[in-house]
């Protein structure tokens, strides 16, 4: 949740990454190496070389002769200083120093960039796994994928997949957004209706909604989030990008994308769900007021509903997402993010044993779920206490128990590209035009995969339709 664009408790993902050009022919062999995952990313991908860097007590050196190692952590997440004290104490070997800096998108990952550059960087960034692949190709990330082999097993492997391109890791996840169905009680008895089973049975009931009450959608389209579409399409099958050699493939317009485009085309066009900007004070008016009686969405919207609809309390329930066959199993993902290792850190072993504890000691998750809101990446994280509490909202439903089922069922697999900032904006704006009623879907993604290839091409990357 804390990846993403939109700031804590108002959103989960979506960011807008700044990101600084390294100069011409070092920058190129540096993005070869690192998609083709042939060579560590800290031998190439910089104007100057990390060895001369002065830092070194900052970057994980023994610190003043007392054996203990030194790292810095640059994040924003309100819970994480809590989780450094708790590892500071019980780990006299390692030490962190946690500095909270702006969200990735309203600066703090431009400060990482430069931090980089200038060759004073922190050893660990808070980072969602949107942008990961910007910053490798900027030669921003440290390859820790020998450090991390040992605690791989820990972790989903959808998640385990957001911190890696090309089978390279970076860093450690930390949460994931998996996705359910989100639906009020009252209209659903009123239209005699139970959770559908699959998207079929889905638009059905939405037809049989507008009929009883056209003032009733029965579900609201996210489409102008472009994080919410991608986790439609990523349970699909889809995948937007796929970095072959020394190219990045770009498939926006792939069969399970352009399927989930038909799907809701055809709803939009009956005008049987909203097409309303999400996230707006009158999009959650419609939640409140019971005149939209479903979202499919993710598990940080479940905070989002409590603060924004509060006098709908009992009546939404929380139901598994549907299937596009009956015998299906796979769901989606919206946000996330983990601890990524930048470039030059000088202990790699320790920033990997923190990240990696912040991650899965059951302590540090119950303060990272209590007070951030998050659905753990690490497996073990669906057995703690806090996830198994009733909740008052959802007619005190043990709801994390469908969010858990959901997030053993996300396709592993699926790749952000290296220019999410240009791919957010375009889908944002094409997507939402075309959600309300200004030109259709499937066009919308044809043209954001031309405006795509091409920015990957303006930074002197190789790319083409995949």
């Amino acid at each position: 949740m804390w990846g993403s664009t939109r700031v804590p408790r108002s959103s989960s993902p979506a960011a807008s990454r700044s990101s600084r050009r390294a100069g011409g022919t070092a920058r190129r062999a540096a993005v070869a190496a690192t998609i083709a995952a042939l060579t560590v990313l800290t031998a190439c991908g910089s104007d100057s070389d990390s060895g001369d860097r002065t830092d070194k007590a900052a970057q994980g050196d023994k610190a003043g002769g007392q054996g203990t190692a030194q790292l810095d952590f640059w994040g924003w997440n309100p819970a994480y200083d809590k989780a450094v004290t708790a590892f500071n104490a019980a780990h006299p070997d390692i030490h962190v120093n946690y500095n909270k800096v702006e969200p990735g998108s309203k600066g703090g990952y431009a400060k990482m960039l430069a931090a980089v550059k200038a060759n004073n960087a922190p050893c660990l960034a808070q980072m969602g796994y949107e942008t990961l692949p910007s910053f490798l190709v900027e030669g921003a990330l440290q390859d820790v994928d020998k450090e991390a082999a040992a605690v791989k097993s820990k972790y989903s492997a959808g998640a385990w997949s957001q911190m890696s391109v090309a089978g390279k890791t970076y860093g450690i996840p930390v949460d994931t957004g998996p996705v359910a169905m989100f639906y009020r009680t009252d209209v659903f008895a009123r239209n005699g209706l139970t959770p559908p089973k699959t998207w079929d049975e889905f638009a059905q009931q939405a037809d049989k909604v507008h009929t009883a009450d056209p003032a009733v959608a029965y579900s609201a389209f996210g489409g102008n989030d472009p994080w919410w579409y991608a986790g439609m399409a990523w349970q699909n099958g889809g995948s937007w990008f796929k970095p072959e050699g020394e190219t990045w493939k770009v498939s926006l317009t792939e069969p399970g994308t352009q399927k989930v485009a038909q799907y809701w085309q055809q709803l939009l066009d009956r005008k049987v769900v909203s097409s309303d900007p999400t996230f707006t004070p009158d999009w959650y008016k419609r939640f409140g007021d019971g005149s939209v009686a479903s979202y499919v969405g993710p598990v940080w919207f479940t905070a989002l509903l409590e603060e924004n609809a509060k006098d709908a309390a009992g009546k939404w329930a929380v139901a598994p997402m549907p299937q596009w066959d009956a015998n299906g199993k796979a769901t989606g993902n919206i946000g996330g993010s983990g601890t990524a290792v930048l470039k030059g850190c000088k202990n790699t072993k320790a920033a990997v044993a923190f990240a990696d504890w912040m991650s899965s000691d059951s302590a540090s998750l119950t303060t990272l779920v209590k007070d951030a809101g998050i659905y753990p990446a690490a497996t073990a994280g669906a057995d703690l206490e806090a996830m198994r509490q009733p909740s008052a909202y959802f007619g005190n439903a043990k709801i994390y128990d469908i969010f858990r089922e959901s997030a053993a069922q996300v396709p592993a697999g699926w790749q952000w590209g290296p220019t999410m900032t240009q791919v957010s904006a375009d889908l944002t704006d094409r997507l939402g035009k075309a959600g309300a009623g200004n030109g259709k879907l499937a066009d919308a993604l044809t043209g954001v995969q031309g405006t795509t290839i091409k920015a990957v091409q303006d930074k002197g990357l190789k790319a083409a339709s995949g």
